[in-house]
């Protein structure tokens, strides 16, 4: 996983925006071995070229719900209500009527789990990006396996 924080990371990837992106970010709480195999077929579709939905993964549903707050599902609304990007963080800031910290360390988390890009252009301030026209939630839900497990009194 890159750091977000790093200083050179911005302008190597200064491109992105000109890079194809999905139209979709498919969010899933899943297994290790499901989020491999999902993976894996993304690799595969992408060597096909054919584009896929980016997908990210948590373990638990506890996980997802400490990174996808109400607040930074908001954020990443107002980024897609701007076409996906904003001329800087501070601007973000602004638009939620939040503190600019509290923004840069959402913004700067939900980077780090490949949700929003952050992107220098010309030495300017780090703009946030998001090339998602669409996130989808996926969170199944099952009881637990009692025939498994002996019944007790």
């Amino acid at each position: 996983m890159s750091d977000p924080d790093r200083d050179d990371w911005p302008d190597k990837y200064s491109d992105l925006r000109e890079r194809p992106h999905p139209d979709v970010l498919r969010v899933t709480v899943e297994s290790f071995d499901e989020a491999f195999e999902d993976t894996r077929d993304a690799v595969d579709a992408v060597t096909d070229g054919e584009l896929r939905p980016a997908i990210v993964s948590f373990a638990t549903v506890g996980e997802l719900r400490k990174i996808l707050t109400d607040r930074r599902i908001g954020l990443l609304q107002a980024l897609m209500d701007t076409d996906g990007a904003v001329e800087s963080i501070s601007t973000l800031a602004e638009s939620l009527d939040r503190g600019y910290k509290t923004v840069h360390d959402d913004v700067t988390l939900l980077a780090k789990y490949g949700m929003v890009f952050l992107v220098k252009d010309d030495g300017r301030a780090k703009q946030p990006y998001l090339p998602y026209e669409r996130i989808r939630l996926k969170i199944e839900l099952t009881g637990s396996d009692t025939r498994e497990k002996p019944a007790t009194a």
